[in-house]
């Protein structure tokens, strides 16, 4: 029910790349699978490594962060991270010895999802990570040689962003520190310096496969629909990465303006169906982006205020001008184009 949901969902705002497949289907109500999947939540869940339940929960988390309801976002991280703590699902060496390989990549994929979703939402709606990656013992799935060649592009990008919302962590908590901790403490937690946070971004850009490289090339054999979205997505992650690691070593505000330059280019060639299938996510991303500009443009004695002024303005636009196709742009847009006018 859980999954039907979020695909009820996303057919209701014609978020697919084949229309043939909706053609005279009439879409049902996702909240009826919603409420459905939700009043089958037992109570008190039984002592299992069934998957189904840390599944069910990871998409009523999506679901929820496609809705902007971000009480019922929390509820379901909460419950999913309440299992991987009672199973140790964060940790694969503790995993049942007599699961398949095949089984082995379904819970990787899982775990990693998750965490990228909750990664996501911290963030963009700036709450804590509940299990940082620092705690965690799970491999990717594997790349093998049975895949076709389009599989294995997906896959290598499926990886690559996974690495991209790994270092986004780092940034992200670097940026928020601990203004409370006492000095016997902060020696051991130190946070990475500024050097180490742009070194590792950049040897995780320089080490970028070919095929990721080739992915906007349309003249590259990677042209299928998921590939081309994988290419929206690593854009997204990347400037997101890239803007915040820049903000915590206090970059001159010139290269912030460049980044979110170089990623409005490059976005705004997307077609409207990766938007679509992207969802709030991608507006929610937007939206961090306008802020960090916001942020950035207070540096340097606010020599390019105007710059930011500008950039959040076209994001603000980007984010209106889906607001026929995704619920929460409307709502997104008119928060930069705010944000814009007092970025003055």
């Amino acid at each position: 029910m859980a999954l039907c949901a979020v695909s009820s969902q996303a057919a209701a705002l014609n978020a697919v790349f084949n229309n043939t497949l909706l053609e005279g289907l009439s879409t049902p109500d996702s909240d009826q699978y919603f409420l459905e999947a939700v009043s089958k939540i037992p109570a008190h869940i039984a002592q299992s490594q069934n998957l189904d339940y840390l599944r069910s929960f990871g998409l009523l988390a999506v679901y929820s962060l496609q809705r902007s309801n971000y009480s019922d976002l929390h509820r379901y991280l909460g419950e999913y991270h309440a299992l991987v703590a009672q199973h140790s699902f964060h940790d694969e060496s503790r995993w049942p010895d007599d699961i398949s390989m095949s089984e082995i990549d379904n819970r990787r994929r899982l775990f990693w999802c998750i965490y990228r979703l909750e990664i996501h939402s911290a963030c963009v709606l700036g709450h804590v990570v509940r299990l940082p990656e620092v705690q965690v013992s799970v491999l990717y799935p594997r790349i093998i040689p049975s895949m076709d060649p389009e599989t294995r592009a997906w896959t290598a990008g499926w990886d690559y962003i996974t690495d991209l919302f790994r270092l986004l962590e780092y940034a992200m908590l670097s940026l928020r520190g601990c203004k409370t901790r006492k000095a016997v403490f902060s020696v051991i937690c130190d946070r990475p310096s500024p050097t180490t946070l742009l070194d590792g971004l950049a040897r995780l850009k320089s080490g970028k496969s070919s095929v990721l490289l080739s992915l906007n090339d349309p003249n590259s054999g990677y042209q299928t629909n998921r590939c081309k979205y994988m290419a929206v997505q690593i854009t997204c992650t990347e400037t997101l990465v890239t803007i915040m690691a820049l903000l915590y070593c206090q970059a001159p505000a010139c290269e912030v303006m460049e980044t979110a330059e170089n990623f409005l280019e490059e976005v705004t060639k997307a077609p409207l169906i990766m938007f679509k299938v992207a969802g709030n996510h991608i507006v929610q991303q937007l939206l961090g982006v306008g802020h960090m500009l916001f942020n950035a443009s207070r540096s340097d004695n606010g020599r390019y205020r105007s710059e930011a002024k500008r950039l959040i303005a076209l994001l603000g636009d980007l984010a209106k001008s889906l607001e026929l196709d995704i619920p929460f742009a409307a709502a997104a847009g008119e928060r930069l184009l705010n944000l814009a006018e007092h970025t003055s």
